[in-house]
């Protein structure tokens, strides 16, 4: 009977993260959709309140409003024809990152995305670089 105790706990434990993990992958799976689609409308949901972000390594800290301004001309000049999500990685228990391929018309971008843990269940966007192909 206490042999059992463990691996009870063991499975209550599983079962108990399994969730949060998935919550977790399925807004990344979001993000990455709405990369795709070049909507700062989705994107926008993910934005902490400063963002760092960077066009072929020049870099700058902007407010949330001001980010989302960024970005929606970065969209709007270089129209979304499809992004690839190539991996996603953990740095620590709370930051996390995302690394992609932005295709455009006018050219491809290798984009990374620096996320931290918000709470069990969602993350924010704190960082952004682009870098032209």
């Amino acid at each position: 009977m206490f042999c059992l105790i463990p691996k009870f706990i063991a499975i209550g434990f599983f079962v108990c993260w399994l969730p949060m993990l998935t919550l977790a992958q399925e807004q990344e799976n979001d993000l990455a959709f709405a990369m795709q689609r070049g909507s700062i409308q989705e994107i926008s949901k993910y934005l902490d309140d400063r963002v760092e972000i960077s066009f072929d390594n020049n870099k700058r800290d902007f407010s949330r409003n001001q980010a989302e301004i960024v970005l929606r001309d970065f969209f709007k000049n270089q129209p979304s024809e499809g992004f690839e999500l190539q991996q996603k990685g953990q740095t620590s228990t709370s930051l996390s990152y995302l690394i992609g391929t932005y295709r455009s018309s006018r050219g491809d971008f290798r984009v990374l995305i620096r996320h931290k843990k918000r709470d069990e269940h969602s993350f924010l966007i704190y960082s952004m670089d682009f870098i032209r192909h």
